[in-house]
């Protein structure tokens, strides 16, 4: 209809894809009005696979695109090929080196109006380019970025014409629980704000887990599924679980699951299973935020900020010995709602559970629901003489440092 039409010229427009670089037949499958999947390859030429992992966010997808570029001579070995443009090709023309992975691929597909996203993350129209050469020249192509996890229904739509012109579609995905996924994702945002943008927040976790608990995150498993269950067949979609213990890790998870792709399933099992991009303590963070707000120290900056978290840290992991801290957890109707979800997506993700499963399921609850479900309770810290002892030895510190009569101040 008209208004597909428009979207898709929009974003063709705003992607700065030119459309003397694409051939009229890839221009018409681009943007054409009728979405329908169709297989471009004759019926001569031999079977073509895509490969898409999506993420989505927090389920160890820098894991796996940091071990897939770094084992990128064993991929083609696999048969596989990323879309790639030369960063020296790149930067002749004065464009800046691509992201390591394929989120400047994955944005041309997100819609205009996530402008955030693709501000930060431009589309690169030469990815693009380059994938449907290599389709042309009846290669495989793997592609992994967690922005195809923000594309709506159009998007997907404009994806899946987009790899009709490979014979065979695969969609990769990884299914984490949700109690143990939203913490992560709470975890991630928090971790990368600035200073001004943490005060203007103000949010705890505790809030976070209020405003997903009765429905599921825009950006969960779940909710993906069902987007991309609306344009592809089922068939095309493989659900991988995060939580597979038999495995060392997201990548071996992936890659041992992936179509064809004994090399790389062969290397990822000599990994040593670690995370690329861990979660932190918050609690320090928290800690230093609220002794600035409540004028037990100052901070002026996001460096500064750094060095009194490691301070409060090195404080607590040294003198107190690992003392428990003071806590605010979620009420307990936000824990039944999120137990509810949790089963509900269980029970679609994992369906060969058996009781015994679902009690050790409810022990991990329970005990998230003690510890990473949980704020600190940063009034009552403050309160504590240990920590009121902390923040005055701390200024003190740094007040005979500055007035030279102490070498160092603290940290």
């Amino acid at each position: 209809n008209t208004h597909q039409m428009s979207r898709a010229v929009q974003i063709l427009i705003t992607t700065g894809l030119v459309v003397v670089l694409l051939d009229i037949y890839n221009l018409f499958h681009l943007s054409k009005v009728n979405w329908t999947h169709k297989t471009h390859c004759p019926q001569n030429r031999p079977v073509t696979r895509a490969v898409i992992h999506m993420g989505p966010h927090k389920t160890g997808s820098t894991t796996i695109q940091e071990f897939a570029h770094h084992h990128i001579d064993l991929l083609r070995k696999d048969g596989y090929e990323m879309p790639e443009v030369d960063n020296a090709e790149k930067n002749a023309r004065g464009k800046t080196e691509s992201h390591p992975n394929h989120v400047h691929f994955a944005t041309c597909f997100v819609s205009p109006k996530n402008g955030g996203l693709r501000t930060v993350y431009p589309c690169d129209p030469d990815r693009l380019l380059h994938g449907l050469d290599l389709a042309a020249k009846g290669h495989n192509v793997f592609l992994t970025a967690e922005p195809f996890n923000d594309m709506d229904q159009e998007g997907i739509a404009m994806l899946k014409s987009y790899l009709s012109h490979w014979s065979d579609v695969t969609i990769m995905i990884f299914y984490r629980r949700y109690y143990d996924w939203l913490p992560s994702v709470f975890n991630e945002i928090q971790k990368s704000l600035t200073l001004a943008k943490r005060e203007e927040r103000g949010e705890s976790i505790v809030d976070f887990l209020l405003q997903n608990s009765k429905s599921y995150h825009d950006l969960y498993v779940a909710s993906l599924f069902d987007r991309l269950q609306q344009k592809f067949d089922k068939k095309n979609i493989i659900v991988l679980d995060y939580h597979d213990t038999r495995t060392r890790g997201p990548d071996e998870t992936l890659f041992c699951n992936m179509p064809n792709a004994a090399q790389m399933c062969n290397a990822s099992r000599n990994t040593d299973g670690s995370t690329t991009n861990p979660s932190v303590n918050l609690a320090y963070s928290d800690l230093a935020h609220g002794a600035r707000k409540a004028g037990l120290i100052s901070i002026s900056n996001d460096e500064r900020m750094k060095q009194v978290v490691k301070s409060i840290e090195s404080y607590y992991k040294s003198s107190l010995n690992g003392r428990k801290l003071y806590r605010i957890c979620p009420s307990s109707n936000i824990l039944e709602n999120l137990w509810n979800l949790t089963l509900a997506a269980e029970s679609k993700f994992n369906p060969n559970n058996n009781p015994r499963d679902f009690d050790e399921l409810r022990l991990d609850f329970d005990m998230a629901a003690r510890n990473k479900l949980c704020a600190l309770d940063v009034a009552k810290t403050l309160n504590d003489p240990t920590w009121k002892g902390f923040f005055g030895m701390y200024n003190r510190r740094n007040k005979l440092y500055r007035e030279n009569k102490v070498k160092k101040g603290w940290p």
